[in-house]
């Protein structure tokens, strides 16, 4: 029994036809005939029988049927991962907080290249994904604030991304011209990771403002939603808003928060094997972020 025979075999269903399944496989219709001649034979039963100008299963051939598409089945993707187990892989690691659109548009990116295998992964924070790309366990992060020193690495500085204010639009804050801590008195504050490097530098801020009310959530996407409800306010870098959002969020500069760093940095592996292609990705990350603040 091989795969000719299988193929052949269900091409015959299909088509209810000896000829059209020749056709169909780009064969003659002897070939097919002998094909089924021999499976047939080594089953030691008949497969199909005749109906007019078509042939139908028989009893044995619709029990037969389930069991050759599993093996076809299994076949093609032992060739697959074989396959794919050959190709050279990519690991990629991005920290908490950036929006599905960035990271789509980063996937996109290094999916144009042909014939790689890619692994794409949020990390814990930066720190982190540090300790993993020099452990070799990625090849490829984006870090915040914080960059691995290592030889074997190469680090680039990408862009300072912006924490921002967000709230719903009806929220008593959307049509201020100027918001400060201030007058964030008596508001619940909705947090991602409240108690990461970054996020802690802006919780800071906040003390000795009145009656703030804090509430955590499992990530940035829940945060946008529960504050697009109307419930609070979430304050959030800038690169995790998709423009599409913006129609339900009202993002808002605090001007306290332009003095806490939120710098973006890529590193990867020297001789990393898409490194030819680094500038385009690169360029990509940036063209993101330059159109979200259009």
């Amino acid at each position: 029994m091989d795969t000719s025979q299988l193929e052949t075999f269900l091409a015959i269903y299909e088509y209810n036809n000896y000829s059209k399944a020749a056709e169909h496989l780009n064969v003659t219709q002897p070939t097919v005939t002998a094909r089924m001649k021999n499976l047939e034979s080594e089953l030691s039963c008949k497969l199909f029988e005749r109906s007019g100008k078509n042939v139908i299963l028989t009893k044995e051939g619709k029990v037969f049927l389930k069991y050759a598409t599993t093996i076809l089945s299994y076949v093609r993707y032992s060739k697959e991962e074989t396959l794919s187990s050959k190709l050279p892989s990519l690991k990629v690691g991005f920290p908490p907080g950036f929006s599905y659109s960035f990271i789509t548009e980063l996937i996109q990116s290094i999916i144009s290249i042909d014939d790689l295998n890619i692994t794409v992964i949020e990390g814990e924070d930066s720190s982190r994904l540090n300790e993993q790309i020099i452990a070799g366990e990625l090849d490829l992060v984006l870090t915040r604030n914080d960059v691995a020193y290592n030889p074997n690495l190469i680090s680039e500085y990408l862009f300072e991304d912006t924490l921002v204010l967000i709230c719903g639009k009806n929220h008593r804050l959307a049509d201020s011209d100027k918001i400060e801590m201030d007058d964030l008195h008596d508001e619940t504050i909705i947090w991602y990771r409240r108690n990461s490097p970054l996020i802690s530098n802006v919780d800071q801020r906040l003390i000795g403002v009145p009656n703030i009310k804090h509430i955590e959530v499992e990530n940035n996407e829940m945060l946008k939603k529960v504050v697009a409800s109307g419930i609070g306010v979430g304050i959030t870098p800038l690169i995790g808003i998709d423009q599409s959002e913006r129609d339900q969020l009202i993002v808002k500069e605090i001007k306290e928060l332009r003095y806490i760093p939120n710098k973006i940095y890529i590193q990867y592996r020297k001789n990393l094997i898409i490194e030819n292609y680094l500038e385009n990705i690169i360029s990509s990350i940036i063209n993101h972020k330059n159109n979200k603040n259009e």
